[in-house]
């Protein structure tokens, strides 16, 4: 019986059309998915500049990956529908009369549609296939087809994903009798395993994310989130300890849920229910059973006019709406979703281990992007259900036979969707408000919470429910509509893929928003309601055609149901279907022509044509000698209601060199300007593509001889649908980027190399090595201009404080707007800013410095944080490197909305209000670093650590400031928190450079020989630095960067370099540690270090043996990541035992490495861990054993137990006694 069960299955399927759409659609997005990471859009779009090959084995994981939202929601689809099916139909009522098992009838349903499943999945390897060989695709990024790569996604991932996560859907639907159930299971799992991931992000947690992901992605990267370019290129996924844990986690799991029910299932005609103290019900008798009744029925009165149509949509929405709300689907939904969002509340704004406190613009960014998806699933699913109810509920004839008009219906159905996101949008209210009140937090901004949940996110559900409507109508099973709706959400962003840019193209999308409280929405606000009312007008439209499409009666075919369309596309219909039409195309072709034609809009496609032109047409002159900027004195006249600006800027040019200059070359934004030399010149080119002008002079400039270029600069007039200003209502940040820079900016060149292939050009490192002398002549901040005298005069409106760099001279008021001069009495680089906002000031002195903060009223939580970060980072660069050159430090409050990030120019320091003006500081230091005094800390030592010394524009520049400036704020929070608390910042600061290093598309440096990249620079930058000062003792570290500054500071050309920087910590390092400065800073070494086992012993005397097995290895790497241990044959360790596969390998070994002991103690009713034992050890072979003796009873040991060495393995450095 079970074969022909199966066997009847199979055939229903493949007899199915929706079989056939699932094929279709998974086989189009897998092919289109391949041949997008594989390059094949190239053509159309910016060329892929990866390094790693996409179908390796890891590539081939993250991609399959990337469809496990659509796996997962056929099982629901499928698994679930093979078993409902006989309920929907009610064959089940005929069928348990049958003579066959529940083993028979259970299994067959099961595993033939576990079988459907898998032929549809199976669609996905073969799409692959085909899409990385498609014509145009980038064969340097493509492997060779590795069948075993395929096999070891499917057979230890797919397919147990199937089989596991089928069965619980099948039992849960099985159980309840119900498809929605199914549904909701996924949805759980899908949340669950995002819930699981929020909450133990930690990586000291990643044991039990690996354990627990019930998709299995996070077993794979327990084992490869280190992995550089040329593992993931190279390796396969190993199938270790952790993968095979979770998969035999969750086949137990999936074996119990189905376990249950096939225990528990029975063929009965109705489904399986809890009863609690409900008692049987009994048949009541009539006492006047057989009796007579005279009813006098009241006379009916039809009224079928519009507003009583009206009234009953209302009512029919109110019917569908309570069936929504009280199903035990959406119930679930929403508790998912809301523990979802109050997760997603507890990180809030998380930096460094540190939340922002629960502002109400927070909590509207964050509960809305953790609920868009709920929200979203809700609507496609009722959309589904509401739409078919009648025909699930086999009541559509009745329905159909009511004079109720079918835009009633359908109205009825968007209104319920309506009320539905309504309340789901009050949820995201509710949960906000209650959590900032759990917090103490009373700052409610109500209005804010009702403008931006009913009216700006609304909006953009509403759009989305409309199009479900349309979807759920044209097709005719809701379980079909549901995965093509996902499909559509997913899909419509990827479109940029292929070249489709533009947001009037792609359904539901424009310009976002974001909140700041400096400025509010600022001017995207209308530019936001402009898009989405284009979008509305074709929502509308589509709702009309749903209503032309509506089922009524019995129509056999697509095509009858067409034909009935078209008549019923007449009168109002026809009317309204043209007016929304029309306003679409209107509204859509403002939009094109204001962004294509009015102004020239370029893609990134054309971008990198532009880049390429740019290259070939004026590199030829780079090396061409150019005069250097000397002063600059500049008006900013800023009109922040208006959004304008009008600038002017008087350049002193010297020229430099010891050669006579004839040309000019001047590189502008395109901004409308004027250009006016105090010399006769002559305009011999104009780019107004690249916007690249040469100017020859009458007379060559000789050298020492100076001019002066006079810039007039404005913005385009700013249109309702384009921002052409930089200039905002409230918190103006303008950088120096808009006056124009002189000499070939070699910037906008192409940097991948792999891309310049493609267009002949030859591979560019960008940056010169530091060894080459003839590349010092510039700093890494700017080519034109070395140190430079500077003069501001800043104009804004009366009610608000503008800023530049500089001391004020003169403030005044004129005309009803507000001046301010500012100048500076020493040389500064020309790196420069101006800010406008209706600022509140808070002002110290601080040894006979000016310290200055510039916040927004309302922001004054963390200012005495910053003001004290200003002070220590002041006292600690003073005290060992130079004095401070300056008599002020400011910092100033920008919005949000330009970016979260800080920046130091000349005393002149602007803040995001994200950056440390909202942190919600611990004032025990337990839950995170205080960031809002460490970043102030950080841009405070760049007044040193760039202001000071400023590295030439070669490799490794950025050592030179970010990584000094880094190493500043360790030493300050060390000073602030102790040296046992400075382990979890070095943690993260080595996860972060681990894990960043693995996306690194062209090539990691070696530290001194960076190319800019964030995660050397920053965290491996801080790391290395943190080390060394504790290798050879900060004092000795502070004294050799003492002489560096000494030697370098404020130079010019030839400028400084890491070489030189390097030179200095070298004499200060003895011999028996100058390794350290080839692992830490010339080369790209790793370590593997840890613990094999440890144990104590009491002693007699009261005194504990700790004796500790621990093994240490060290690596190297190239700049693509693959590993080396000697510098020649031969010279490399091994270590290996009878048990081992594999020997452990290593560089040869004479290192000195932390060896801990600890224990943990009660201080001031907190456990604390306390240091028994500290020492460096000399290592000099892979495996080791020591035994030391402690005076109190340890609880931990640890090889380099604080991470300050770059180890890959971190987690096994420590072990518990």
């Amino acid at each position: 019986m079970f074969s022909t069960i199966f066997k009847q299955e199979l055939k229903y399927w493949l007899k199915k059309p929706a079989f056939y759409i699932y094929v279709g659609i998974f086989l189009l997005l897998s092919v289109f998915i391949a041949a997008a990471s594989a390059g094949i859009f190239d053509s159309i779009t910016v060329t892929t500049g990866s390094s790693v090959v996409v179908n390796s084995p890891i590539g081939l994981s993250n991609l399959f990956n990337g469809l496990t939202t659509f796996i997962f929601f056929l099982f629901p689809s499928i698994i679930g529908v093979s078993i409902y099916r006989d309920y929907k139909s009610e064959m089940h009522t005929i069928l348990y009369s049958y003579p066959f098992t529940k083993v028979n009838y259970l299994f067959a349903k099961f595993f033939s549609a576990i079988t459907i499943v898998t032929l549809i999945v199976l669609v996905i390897g073969f799409g692959m296939v085909i899409g990385f060989r498609m014509p145009g695709t980038n064969s340097e990024i493509v492997g060779s087809f590795n069948l075993m790569s395929y096999l070891q996604t499917y057979l230890i991932f797919i397919l147990p994903n199937i089989l596991f996560f089928g069965a619980i859907v099948f039992g849960v639907v099985a159980f309840t009798r119900n498809i929605a159930a199914g549904f909701i299971t996924v949805i759980i799992i899908m949340f669950g395993q995002g819930l699981l991931e929020s909450l133990l992000s930690d990586p000291e947690n990643r044991f039990i994310v690996a354990l627990l992901d019930p998709f299995g992605s996070a077993s794979i990267r327990y084992y490869t989130q280190y992995w550089t370019v040329s593992e993931q290129n190279e390796l396969s996924i190993p199938i270790k300890e952790m993968i095979v844990y979770n998969r035999l986690i969750w086949l137990g799991v999936g074996t119990a849920v189905f376990g249950l029910v096939f225990k528990f299932f029975t063929f009965s005609q109705h489904a399986f229910s809890f009863s609690f103290g409900k008692k049987k019900s009994e048949r009541a008798t009539k006492s006047n059973f057989g009796g007579i009744t005279r009813i006098n029925l009241p006379k009916v009165s039809y009224d079928y006019s519009f507003l009583q149509n009206l009234k009953t949509t209302w009512k029919l929405s109110n019917i569908d709406f309570k069936y929504i709300i009280k199903s035990w689907a959406f119930i679930s939904i929403v508790l998912v979703g809301l523990i979802f969002i109050l997760i997603g509340y507890s990180q809030v704004g998380n930096l460094f281990g540190t939340a922002t406190l629960p502002m109400t613009w927070k909590m509207l960014s964050q509960g809305d992007a953790a609920f868009a998806v709920s929200i979203n699933i809700c609507t496609f699913l009722y959309a589904g259900m509401l739409v078919h109810r009648a025909k699930i509920a086999r009541a559509n004839h009745i329905i159909d036979a009511t004079p109720i008009p079918n835009w009633s219906l359908l109205v009825s159905k968007l209104i319920a969707l309506i009320k539905m996101q309504l309340a789901l949008l009050t949820v995201v209210l509710i949960s906000g408000l209650s959590f900032q009140i759990y917090n103490g937090f009373y700052d409610f901004q109500i209005g804010l919470y009702i403008y931006e949940l009913y009216i700006l996110n609304f909006i953009g559900y509403l759009i989305w429910a409309l199009l479900a409507l349309y979807v759920q109508t044209l097709i005719g099973n809701p379980y079909v509509g549901l995965f093509v709706l996902l499909v559509l959400s997913v899909g419509i962003p990827l479109l940029s893929l292929a070249g489709v840019e533009q947001a009037i193209f792609k359904y539901n999308a424009g310009p976002g928003f974001s909140y700041s409280d400096l400025n509010r929405y600022g001017s995207g606000e209308a530019i936001f309601f402009i898009y989405k009312f284009y979008w509305l007008l074709f929502g509308l439209v589509l709702l009309i055609s749903s209503s032309l499409f509506w089922v009524r009666g019995i129509p056999s075919s697509f095509k009858e149901r067409f034909f009935i369309a078209i008549k019923r596309f007449k009168g109002f219909t026809v009317i309204g279907f043209l007016v929304f039409l029309t306003g679409f195309f209107i509204l859509g072709f403002t939009i094109y022509k204001e962004n294509n034609i009015d102004n020239k809009r370029t893609s990134s496609k054309e971008r990198e044509a532009l880049s390429v032109k740019w290259e070939k047409d004026y590199k030829k002159f780079e090396n061409y000698a150019q005069p250097r900027i000397t002063a600059v004195n500049a008006k900013m006249n800023l009109f922040p209601k208006e959004r304008n600006f009008e600038a002017s800027v008087v350049m002193t040019l010297v020229n430099k060199t010891d050669v006579a200059i004839d040309s000019l070359f001047l590189n502008h934004n395109g901004l409308p300007s004027t250009f006016t030399f105090s010399l006769a010149n002559t305009l011999v080119l104009e780019d107004t593509i690249q916007n690249f002008d040469i100017y020859q002079f009458d007379q060559k400039i000789q050298p020492g001889d100076s001019l002066t270029l006079t810039v007039t600069v404005k913005n385009k007039t700013n249109t309702i649908l384009r921002n052409n200003s930089p200039v905002i209502e409230n918190g103006t940040f303008i950088n120096s980027g808009i006056f124009p820079t002189l000499g070939y900016a070699s910037g906008g060149e192409l940097r991948d190399n792999k891309t310049r292939k493609k267009f002949d050009l030859p591979p560019n490192n960008l940056k010169p090595h530091p060894s080459d002398s003839t590349a010092l002549g510039n700093t890494y901040i700017s080519k034109d201009s070395d140190w430079i005298d500077f003069e501001a005069t800043v104009s804004t409106s009366e009610d608000q404080i503008a800023i530049a760099p500089g001391y004020l001279q003169k403030e005044w008021l004129e005309e009803g707007r507000r001046y301010f001069h500012y100048k500076m009495d020493s040389k500064i680089l020309n790196f420069y800013a101006f800010n406008s906002a209706r600022y509140e000031v808070k002002k110290e002195m601080y040894n006979d410095i000016s310290l200055e903060i510039y916040y927004h009223k309302g922001h004054e939580f963390n200012l005495d944080r910053m003001m004290a970060g200003m002070k220590a980072s002041l006292d600690y660069n003073a005290k060992n490197f130079s004095p401070y050159q300056f008599r002020q430090a400011r910092i100033i409050e920008f919005p949000r909305t330009g970016g979260t990030f800080a920046q130091a120019f000349a005393n002149t320091m602007p803040f995001s209000e994200g950056i440390g003006f909202i942190a919600d500081v611990d004032d025990s230091g337990e839950s995170g670093v205080d960031y809002p005094f460490a970043v102030t800390v950080h841009e405070v030592a760049h007044q040193w650590w760039a202001h000071q010394v400023i590295g030439a524009d070669v490799l490794g520049a950025t050592l030179l400031s970010e990584s000094l400036a880094e190493y500043v704020s360790l030493k300050v929070l060390e000073e602030q928190q102790g040296k046992t608390e400075m382990r979890k910042f070095l943690k993260k600061a080595l996860d972060d450079y681990l894990q960043q290093r693995t996306f690194e598309r062209k090539r990691e440096n070696a530290l001194m020989y960076n190319d800019g990249q964030g995660y050397i620079h920053y965290q491996k930058g801080s790391l290395v630095l943190y080390a060394l000062s504790d290798y050879i003792g900060e004092k000795n570290l502070n004294n050799a960067l003492k002489k560096y500054v000494e030697k370098v500071q404020f130079q010019e050309a030839p400028y400084t370099t890491s070489i030189d920087m390097v030179n200095h910590i070298k004499e200060a390092t003895p011999d028996s540690l100058q390794y350290v400065i080839k692992d830490m800073f010339e080369t790209i070494t790793l370590y593997s270090n840890r613990i094999v086992e440890a144990k104590t012993t009491e002693l007699e005397n009261g005194k504990y043996q700790v004796d500790i097995e621990f093994e240490v290895s060290k690596y190297r790497n190239d700049e693509k990541g693959r590993k080396y241990y000697g510098e020649k044959v031969g010279d490399t360790l091994s270590y290996k035992t009878a048990k081992m596969k594999k020997p452990i390998l290593s560089v040869p070994l004479a290192d000195y490495i932390d060896l801990g002991i600890f224990t943990e103690e009660e201080v001031d009713g907190k456990k604390k861990e306390i240091v028994l034992y500290f020492e460096k050890h000399k290592i000099t072979a892979i495996h080791n054993k020591v035994s030391i003796i402690v005076n109190k009873k340890p609880s931990e040991v640890g090889i380099d137990p604080y991470n300050k060495l770059i180890d890959t393995q971190s987690d096994d450095n420590r072990t518990k006694l």
